[in-house]
């Protein structure tokens, strides 16, 4: 199967590795050789790749396309994709859009299309999500998940979209967006307080609330993006799960992202199933539009 990457950040550094993890034929285009050169965990892969012109060669190419760009260029690259007949495979990056209600409207146009299309969420492929999924039926108790780190862009001090709240950046709509897919699949769907803190108008740092599901149980969320200390918590009592450590993501060895063994196993299950869509992606954006129908803001104009 050709796949080609639409994403020369975290398409080239995660899903890049992952793919030829795999054994992918990678499409890319030959702008990405460059940076793909210049990086020596990623340079090794060159010979793997097939370089053509630019992405819409790339895209004619591919049984399957990974698009890892900014909500924006989503929401305006996805509808024409969906029109491709050969093009069968499409696995996006969270957020899908900038906001819910344009993200809501693009998933109608997925499900229209009879695609298989998948969305980017990983927690659920982690040791600890995988468990909490497995044990969703036995959760009938308090879940509470704390984390708190300090994004890139404000560590080096950075303006780029990720800050953005309208862009589909900031605490909730870029990195919540990872915790909402894994409560729309743990069956939480309904919001009892959410609040977002900001130091500048529409750069929405920190996100707390607080939702349950429909047998009782609540899950509390604290999210802080730019933390001085990181740590990732979650103690679900009822399941006899209480982890602390520095981030989410499982450990693995080597020099590379640490994310590249849980996007393994999202794009083995992306290209392997049979199944047009997930209904946890779909629920996922609908929770997110009732969490931000809902969403107190603090220290800041909303969005």
């Amino acid at each position: 199967m050709n796949v080609a990457i639409l994403g020369s950040g975290f398409g080239l550094y995660g899903y890049l590795p992952a793919l030829h993890a795999l054994s992918c034929r990678i499409v890319l285009p030959a702008r990405y050789r460059s940076t793909i050169e210049r990086r020596p965990e990623l340079s090794r892969l060159a010979s793997h790749i097939t370089f053509v012109a630019d992405e819409n060669e790339a895209i004619d190419l591919a049984d399957a396309v990974v698009i890892a760009r900014r909500p924006a260029d989503q929401l305006d690259l996805i509808p024409s994709l969906l029109h491709r007949q050969k093009l069968q495979r499409l696995l996006l990056e969270k957020p899908l859009a900038p906001n819910p209600a344009a993200a809501l409207r693009l998933e109608d146009q997925i499900a229209a299309s009879g695609k298989i299309v998948r969305t980017g969420y990983l927690f659920g492929h982690t040791g600890w999500g995988r468990d909490l999924i497995g044990r969703a039926a036995e959760l009938n108790g308090d879940l509470h998940i704390r984390w708190r780190f300090r994004a890139h862009h404000y560590a080096a001090d950075l303006s780029n979209w990720k800050r953005a709240d309208a862009e589909g950046g900031g605490a909730l709509r870029f990195y919540g967006i990872q915790l909402i897919g894994l409560l729309a699949a743990l069956g939480f769907d309904q919001i009892e307080a959410s609040r977002l803190k900001a130091a500048r108008s529409g750069e929405a740092e920190s996100w707390h609330a607080t939702l349950a599901n429909r047998k009782g149980a609540r899950c509390l969320l604290e999210l802080d993006s730019n933390a001085a200390q990181s740590l990732f918590a979650v103690a679900a009592p009822a399941l006899g799960l209480n982890i602390s450590r520095q981030d989410p993501f499982d450990a693995a060895p080597g020099n590379g992202d640490r994310r590249v063994p849980l996007l393994v196993s999202l794009c083995r299950e992306f290209l392997t199933t049979e199944t047009t869509t997930d209904p946890s992606d779909g629920k996922a954006i609908s929770l997110w539009q009732a969490i931000e129908d809902v969403t107190v803001f603090e220290n800041a104009t909303a969005p």
